[in-house]
Order: C-alpha cells, then structure tokens, then sequence
C-alpha cells in the first residue's frame, strides 16, 4: 500500500487508531502506564516495564525482594 503523496487535510476525520493514539497534545485522557517496583532489603529500588522484567531481576538478587504494581 502506498503513503498518500503532498500535506494531509487538518480538518479531516480521524481514524479509529488516530483517536485512540497517546500525544502529548493535551486536551485527552492519557493511557495508564503500569510499571513493577522491585524493592531490596538494602533499600535498593528498580522499576521495570514487566512483571518478568522485575521477577527476573529479584530472581538474581537472590529472591528477596518485593515487586510492586504501580499505575500511573
């Protein structure tokens, strides 16, 4: 599929995706980010992306660690 050719309309309808897409624009509801707050007993504090992100990581610190879901 080709990309339309030369400046695209302003005022033309949104698709469904383009509505729904995150901008920093302003105005809308932005979308939920979660992110794993994995916490030491030495006080040490790591936040990944995924929950195996930060399972893995308190694997390797031995286990001990806790994991926590934080939305922001």
């Amino acid at each position: 599929m080709a990309l339309p050719v030369g400046p695209i309309d302003p005022h033309r309808e949104k698709s469904p995706k383009e509505r729904n897409m995150g901008c920093n624009c302003g105005g809308g509801a932005r979308q939920a980010v979660t992110i794993y707050q994995l916490t030491l007993p030495d006080g040490t504090v790591r936040h990944y992306y995924t929950w195996q992100e930060a399972d893995a990581a308190n694997k390797r610190a031995g286990g001990i660690g806790t994991i926590l879901i934080i939305n922001q």
